[in-house]
C-alpha cells in the first residue's frame, strides 16, 4: 500500500508532459524515488520493485520529463559520491547490488548516452551520461576497469569531451577524473591507446576550471600519466607543460603545490 501511494503521488512527475512543474519539484521527485529504489534494493524480497521503478528513471530520460536532468542526482544517491579513500561515504548500496546494477542498468544509460535508443533531447543524453559516470564512480575499481572496461572507456573520454566544451560541471567532473585515475592506477591499455584524448582536455581544464578539487585532479592524473607513460608523452609535452605552468601560477595553494609535484615527476622521470 505504501509503495502504490508513493507511485500515486511521485510516479506522475517522472512522465513526459509535466511542463507545469518546477525544476525544485523535478529535483525532489528524483531524490525522493532515489531514496525508495536504494531501499527496495537493499531488501532481498523486493528486487522485482527495486527493478520497476529503476525503470521508471531510464523511462524518464526517454519522455524528455522534467526530473530527466535530475536522474544523475538519483544515481548519486544510489551510488554516494566519495572523493577522498580515508573517509566512509554516506550509507550505498552492498556490492553486491551495485554490481547489479552495473550489469542490468549501465548497459541502458550507455545506449542513451550513445544515442542508440530513441532519446529526445541532448540534455537526455547528457544526463544518461552522468548517470553512468555516477554508477561507474561508485563501483569498486577492480569492477569497473574489469568488468566494465569498454563502459568505462566511453564514459571517461566522452566526459573528457564534454568537460571541454562546458567546464562549469562540478560533480560530473570530478568524478570524470577519479575514473581516469583509476583506469591509470589499474594500467587500462586504452588509456596509451587516447593519450591526445586525455591529455588535452586534462590539461586544459588545469587553468579553465573554476572548482579547485577539480584543478587538483586533473594535475592528478597527469602525475600518474607522467609515471606510467612518459616515454609515449614527448609529443604532448609543450601542453603538458603549459598547464603546468598555469596551475603553478594558480591562486589555490593546494593546487600550486600539485603542479609543482607534476613538473617535478616530469623531470625525475626524464632524468632517469
Amino acid at each position: 500500500i505504501l509503495l502504490e501511494n508513493f507511485r500515486d503521488t511521485f510516479g506522475r512527475l517522472l512522465r513526459g508532459g509535466q511542463a507545469a512543474l518546477t525544476e525544485k519539484e523535478g529535483l525532489g521527485a528524483a531524490l525522493c524515488w532515489a531514496s525508495v529504489t536504494a531501499a527496495l534494493l537493499r531488501r532481498d524480497n523486493a528486487q522485482q520493485q527495486a527493478a520497476s521503478f529503476l525503470e521508471a528513471l531510464l523511462k524518464a530520460l526517454d519522455d524528455d520529463a522534467v526530473v530527466g536532468p535530475f536522474v544523475p542526482m538519483a544515481f548519486r544517491v544510489l551510488a554516494p559520491v566519495k572523493v577522498e579513500s580515508a573517509k566512509a561515504s554516506r550509507a550505498k548500496l552492498p556490492p553486491l547490488a551495485l554490481q547489479q546494477l552495473s550489469r542490468t542498468v549501465l548497459p541502458s544509460l550507455i545506449a542513451r548516452a550513445k544515442g542508440v535508443k530513441a532519446v529526445a533531447s541532448a540534455p537526455a543524453k547528457r544526463a544518461a551520461l552522468e548517470s553512468a559516470v555516477a554508477l561507474l564512480a561508485g563501483l569498486s575499481p577492480e569492477v569497473a576497469c574489469n568488468d566494465c572496461s569498454e563502459e568505462l572507456r566511453f564514459c571517461t573520454l566522452t566526459s573528457l569531451k564534454r568537460l571541454k566544451e562546458e567546464p562549469e560541471a562540478t560533480v560530473f567532473a570530478a568524478q570524470a577524473l577519479q575514473l581516469l585515475v583509476r583506469a591509470i592506477q589499474k594500467q587500462q591499455s586504452w588509456v596509451e591507446d587516447d593519450l591526445h584524448s586525455v591529455v588535452i582536455p586534462i590539461c586544459d581544464l588545469c587553468s579553465s576550471h573554476r572548482v579547485p578539487l577539480v584543478r587538483l585532479g586533473c594535475f592528478q592524473v597527469m602525475i600518474a600519466l607522467i609515471q606510467q607513460a612518459f616515454g609515449h608523452l614527448a609529443p604532448l609535452k609543450k601542453q603538458i607543460q603549459a598547464g603546468c605552468k598555469a596551475g603553478v601560477e594558480d591562486r589555490c595553494r593546494e593546487v600550486r603545490l600539485l603542479a609543482v609535484a607534476a613538473l617535478n615527476t616530469w623531470h625525475c622521470v626524464g632524468s632517469q
